[in-house]
């Protein structure tokens, strides 16, 4: 259980006034021995009480309230969970006492580890981008063909001493354009490494779509509204059907909409990413029809936010299920969700990020993540419990599933879909592990996961 800080919170404002307790405990309308009890923290202190005692103590409730202690013992608890502060042995069960006894240095150390971890991410997005980066892999192509290119036409200056002046103006003039030409190469890619750890730079278009869904929250209004009237036209109770339906409506009824969506975002600055837009706003759309946000916002809660119990009380495949619960409503009480999906090469060919979860942008994730394991158990629901090395705990769930036509001798193909959330958030669901669960450790891939003993490393990591 957390501690309280209230009560001392209390006792050295009022000393800070020189009020008596007696003072305090009359001006609030309590006895001096309950305000004694509520001082030394043998009371709780709430409500209509904490409010008035605010007032005669001059100062905001919030000041009194201890809302923000108890997030950083929360914080420092994962600090001392950290891999690299195993070997210290830190006793996590005192860091309530650390807090109350040493606020400012608390704060300090919670601060420190905040900026480790921001380091650590832009060293991941980093490391991701040096060495999966489309426009990298580009680039030096393109530095190599204009150095080949120069270094032919010197090899012909100085091997034939004897050509002619018209011949020999001609290959100083293609040295010349190549060096300017490559030139201009370096300079574009010497502007892309000064801004390549911001997050506004997006390099391919796939990178443009998630930062329009990102920056969106993945929630449109316009969308949601629209959808929702037209949500009670389908009658049919098979989830194909429904779906195909669905699908028709969003191509009749809402593609003016989602055009006008995609032309108001000046992030799509491309024709594929404006075409991968338009795909991804109508799954949108589609997921909006069949499960209307206010209705799936309630059920959801009532259900424990429980996949397959979703999937059969709208009459959808899970897998639409798992993309809707990104779209719930940011609220207290509301668990957030990320959402991944692979195919069997174990390429994620889709995602919403969750804050919080490291996952590469270019290269294959992890492959201790149960979003590769679930192929193994087609059509079933996997829970894993994550550790990750920046001690961060997040429950992944895993579910396989066919696409293409079906029948005896056709092959069948998987994909596979994921949703994350992280464990304090477990607790609003049906997901929310045991002791008795397994805690695997994982990371977001071997480049940047600095656990040096694991039996499924395939590359050393950026930083020892």
């Amino acid at each position: 259980m957390l501690q309280s800080f209230v009560g001392p919170r209390i006792r050295q404002h009022r000393r800070d006034l020189g009020l008596s307790q007696s003072g305090l405990a009359k001006a609030v309308g309590i006895s001096p021995a309950y305000m004694n009890l509520i001082e030394s923290n043998k009371r709780t202190v709430a409500g209509a009480l904490l409010l008035r005692i605010a007032k005669s103590l001059k100062v905001d409730i919030e000041e009194l309230d201890d809302t923000s202690e108890h997030r950083l013992v929360e914080e420092l608890s994962e600090v001392a969970h950290l891999p690299s502060l195993a070997k210290l042995g830190i006793d996590s069960g005192q860091t309530s006492e650390f807090v109350g006894a040493f606020p400012s240095w608390a704060r300090a150390i919670s601060s420190l580890a905040q900026s480790e971890q921001e380091a650590i991410g832009q060293v991941r997005t980093l490391s991701d981008r040096l060495s999966n980066d489309p426009f990298l892999g580009e680039t030096v192509h393109r530095m190599l063909t204009r150095m080949a290119a120069i270094l032919s036409a010197s090899d012909i200056i100085t091997e034939f001493p004897d050509l002619s002046e018209d011949k020999r103006d001609r290959f100083n003039r293609i040295v010349n354009q190549e060096i300017h030409a490559l030139s201009d190469v370096g300079e574009a890619l010497a502007a892309y490494l000064d801004r390549v750890d911001t997050p506004e730079l997006n390099l391919t278009p796939l990178d443009e779509v998630e930062a329009v869904f990102e920056a969106k929250e993945n929630h449109f209004p316009e969308i949601e509204a629209l959808a929702n009237t037209l949500a009670d036209t389908l009658l049919e109770s098979r989830p194909i059907s429904r779906r195909d339906k669905a699908l028709t409506l969003v191509a009749d009824r809402l593609t003016g909409l989602i055009d006008t969506t995609i032309a108001n975002q000046s992030g799509l600055a491309t024709a594929s990413a404006r075409r991968r837009a338009r795909a991804a706003l109508t799954e949108y759309a589609v997921g909006a029809i069949l499960m209307p946000l206010p209705e799936f916002a309630t059920r959801a809660e009532e259900l424990r936010y429980d996949i397959e119990s979703l999937a059969e009380a709208f009459s959808v495949e899970s897998q639409s299920v798992c993309h809707r619960l990104t779209a719930l409503p940011r609220r207290d009480g509301v668990p957030r969700f990320g959402y991944f999906q692979s195919n069997a090469a174990g390429t994620i060919i889709a995602k919403v990020g969750l804050a919080g979860l490291a996952f590469p942008r270019y290269s294959a994730a992890c492959p201790l993540w149960v979003l590769y394991r679930a192929q193994q158990s087609p059509e079933t629901l996997i829970r894993q419990r994550t550790l990750f090395p920046s001690g961060d705990r997040f429950i992944f769930l895993a579910r396989a599933h066919h696409r293409g036509a079906t029948g005896f001798g056709r092959p069948r193909h998987y994909l596979t879909d994921m949703v994350a959330l992280s464990e304090s958030d477990a607790q609003y669901t049906v997901y929310r592990p045991d002791t008795s669960v397994v805690v695997e450790e994982v990371g977001p891939n071997c480049r940047l996961c600095p656990r040096r003993n694991c039996l499924h490393r395939v590359e050393d990591p950026l930083a020892e």
